[in-house]
């Protein structure tokens, strides 16, 4: 399943997409004192030519830089405390749970309707919060030396072809999704992915604009 939600980030990272959030019928002011889940991260890693393959050292960084801004700046993000699972079995059932609401998500653009999975629905009621949040780091970083290679490839396929087609290739990319889940209405009530920024997977300033440009508009204005 975790290959399953890596296919499904990467498909939706190349993708055209926009900065628009959804919601259910539940109002941002009645959003508050959010308990979090441990972020998820798949961060790839491209050794030789545009292979990409999941770096968990990479994914790990990524992950933790994001735990520590959400701590950091709890009053900002609406923040309580976080959710900590120590169950691998259970780990695993809310990363396909994640991905199975992420493809309907993308499918219908709408939370209508949309119910919550039973892991996660259960995990933020044991908790004794209404809303819960979890994001999803995606992205992918470049091997130093491989992108000069891909250029010239590039360019020659340009040359090739006229200029008609010429790929081009990208050092780093990450992206943010953010899903809030509704524990009263058993649904989601907010999801929203920010547009791909050629920038370093792990670099914390790109993840702290990333995570304020998650809830611009929805939190607080945009600025």
């Amino acid at each position: 399943m975790k290959n399953l939600l890596i296919i499904f980030l990467l498909l939706t990272l190349f993708s055209c997409g926009t900065n628009k959030y959804l919601t259910s019928s539940v109002q941002a002011t009645e959003v508050e004192n959010m308990n979090y889940f441990k972020p998820l991260s798949y961060i790839q890693y491209i050794k030789k030519g545009n292979k990409l393959e999941r770096n968990d050292s990479l994914s790990n960084i990524t992950q933790n830089k994001i735990d520590s801004i959400l701590i950091k700046n709890k009053s900002q993000y609406r923040l309580s405390d976080k959710i900590t699972i120590d169950n691998d079995t259970i780990n695993a059932k809310i990363e396909s749970e994640i991905n199975y609401l992420a493809q309907i998500i993308n499918r219908t653009k709408n939370l209508n309707d949309i119910k919550l999975t039973p892991t996660i629905d259960s995990i933020i009621q044991n908790n004794d919060q209404r809303f819960s949040l979890i994001i999803v780091a995606a992205g992918f970083r470049r091997r130093k030396g491989n992108y000069g290679g891909q250029v010239a490839k590039g360019a020659a396929i340009g040359i090739l072809t006229l200029g008609m087609a010429v790929p081009t290739p990208i050092k780093s990319n990450l992206f943010l999704h953010g899903f809030i889940f509704d524990s009263k209405n058993h649904n989601v009530a907010f999801y929203k992915r920010v547009l791909p920024q050629e920038k370093s997977p792990t670099d914390p300033e790109i993840i702290k604009k990333q995570l304020n440009s998650l809830f611009e508009g929805y939190f607080y204005e945009r600025k």
